[in-house]
Formats: structure tokens, C-alpha cells, sequence
């Protein structure tokens, strides 16, 4: 009797592990990788990353655009900073200055650089001059400097 219980457990056990047979997974090719990329999530511009990071106070997003070295100039105090370094003075700048509203007064290209000059306004309603300055290196723009200063 005993062996009859353990041979139907097995029995029940390894019907557990069946697979169905309706709704399998069908894997589908693609004809090319344009294909491909229509599946794929668009990429935000550096100049759209910019915009709502400065309006939500987002270092993190900024930061993912910093070079290796960053030189940045917040309010007078200016140094040469590593990408974690800058993005901790910058998170730093957003704790004491909450922004409320940023836009972009001009920008433009020149080579291989790119640089945008904005105005951030804080929830005190005090407006702040930013300019960023970024060079094409390896397909990516890097943000080479930042500069906040009181406007």
C-alpha cells in the first residue's frame, strides 16, 4: 500500500511541473535592426534632460551627462570636481535652493561642443544664471562645466 501512495505522489508531483500546450510562447524574428529599434525606447536630448532635471532639482539626471571631471562654479565657489563629487555639490545646491522653474535663453553648437545658458528660478523666487558647456566624446555629450550664479 505504501509503495502504491509514493508511486501516486510521484505521479501527482511530477504532473506539476508539465507545461501546457495552448498559449507557448512563440518567438518571432526580425526582419532587421530598424525593426528592432522600433521596439526600443527613444532617447531624451541632452537639452530635454536638462530642462527637467533644473525644474525638479535632479542631480542624479544631470549628473548621468557629467565627464569624468566636471569644472563647476556654483555661486562663487568654483573647483574642478570627479562626476560623484559634482553631483553631490549640485544635490547640495538643490537642498538649499529648491527650484520652481527653469528655461533655456539660449544655446548653440560649435564643433563638436554644445552650450546652453538658462535661467533657474527658486521656490524663494530668486532667479539664478546657469551655463552649461558639453563635448561630443565617444557619441555622448558630456557636460565639461557648470556654472550657477545669481542673477
Amino acid at each position: 500500500m505504501k509503495k502504491i501512495v509514493a508511486i501516486l505522489l510521484l505521479l501527482v508531483g511530477s504532473g506539476a511541473f508539465a507545461q501546457p500546450t495552448s498559449g507557448d510562447i512563440i518567438m518571432v524574428e526580425l526582419d532587421s535592426a530598424d525593426t528592432l529599434m522600433a521596439f526600443a525606447a527613444p532617447v531624451p536630448s541632452l537639452e530635454a534632460v536638462i530642462i527637467s532635471a533644473f525644474k525638479t532639482g535632479d542631480a542624479t539626471a544631470i549628473a548621468t551627462y557629467f565627464g569624468d571631471n566636471v569644472d563647476l562654479s556654483i555661486l562663487g565657489k568654483a573647483n574642478l570636481y570627479s562626476k560623484s563629487q559634482a553631483e553631490q555639490v549640485l544635490q547640495h545646491f538643490y537642498t538649499d535652493h529648491k527650484p520652481k522653474a527653469f528655461s533655456i535663453m539660449h544655446k548653440g553648437t560649435a564643433k563638436s561642443s554644445k552650450y546652453f545658458i538658462g535661467e533657474l528660478i527658486s521656490i524663494a523666487d530668486k532667479k539664478y544664471r546657469v551655463t552649461i558647456n558639453s563635448k561630443l566624446e565617444g557619441g555622448k555629450n558630456s557636460i565639461t562645466s557648470l556654472t550657477i550664479e545669481a542673477n
